[in-house]
């Protein structure tokens, strides 16, 4: 027996002196190799999975809180929403299972809410899910923080221009989607790192008077058609355009502060 003992403590001594012992965690997992190992390991065993998961996001009793207070920080829930749904199939899978599985519902109005669910369905077909709102919500509020970045970039251009030659903004009388003639007038690679269609799919619209005086920057909402308002202020339904023009929304979601996107 004390021979036995011995020979074990031999065996676990060398065992703890080979270099994968000693390693520290991170260590391997700075190895690409290594890692890429380690993290097939952990897909494909179901029990190392759900461990992850609960280490992560808590036990299935507390994950309800833990969703909450994501979906209360926009930021942190539109980068979690991002990647998980960088997809289209991920879209569709979340989007045929949500009417099958009520568990689902939390997390469905979390996508909902940061707008990543927009092209892959229909107002209608939200409306039928019961996430008409949510979804709505979100698209409106995406498309507003997008057409207010665009429209910074015009407002700066049109300083500049201002001084320089006397001249307002980029001009383009016809409407016409960003790329085919704003994206030509500003300099190379301005909207580059912006999206250049709104929530729904449907390219953004850009006009100006002859002179250049004026522009609008225009999201057809969810039907994606051009209803000629225009300057209304706020709108009570879902299809009508959002309009930002000269630094301002002139047409917007009247359910959303316009002061509050950023």
């Amino acid at each position: 027996m004390n021979r036995n003992r011995v020979v074990l403590g031999i065996l676990v001594a060398g065992a703890l002196t080979l270099p994968s012992c000693i390693k520290k965690p991170e260590s391997l997992l700075a190895n690409d190799t290594r890692r890429k190992e380690i993290i097939e390991a952990l897909a494909t065993n179901a029990a190392m999975r759900a461990e992850v998961i609960d280490r992560l996001i808590g036990p299935p009793e507390s994950r309800a809180a833990v969703i909450d207070r994501v979906l209360k920080d926009e930021s942190a829930a539109g980068d979690l929403v991002s990647k998980i749904m960088q997809q289209d199939r991920g879209k569709a899978i979340v989007a045929s299972k949500v009417a099958a599985d009520p568990t689902h519902n939390t997390f469905i109005r979390m996508l909902m809410l940061t707008g990543v669910m927009g092209e892959s369905m229909t107002q209608k077909q939200a409306d039928a899910l019961g996430f008409g709102e949510p979804f709505a919500y979100g698209n409106q509020d995406r498309t507003m923080r997008d057409l207010k970045k665009i429209g910074s970039i015009i407002d700066s251009y049109a300083k500049q221009h201002l001084q320089e030659e006397g001249l307002r903004y980029p001009v383009c009388y016809d409407f016409a989607d960003l790329e085919s003639c704003l994206g030509k007038k500003l300099p190379a690679g301005s909207l580059k790192d912006l999206r250049v269609k709104d929530a729904w799919g449907h390219a953004y619209q850009y006009h100006t008077d002859r002179e250049g005086k004026t522009y609008i920057l225009v999201s057809y909402a969810t039907d994606g058609k051009y209803d000629e308002l225009g300057k209304v202020g706020p709108t009570q339904s879902y299809d009508a355009d959002i309009v930002f023009s000269d630094g301002d929304f002139i047409q917007w979601p009247g359910w959303i502060r316009k002061a509050e996107i950023r």
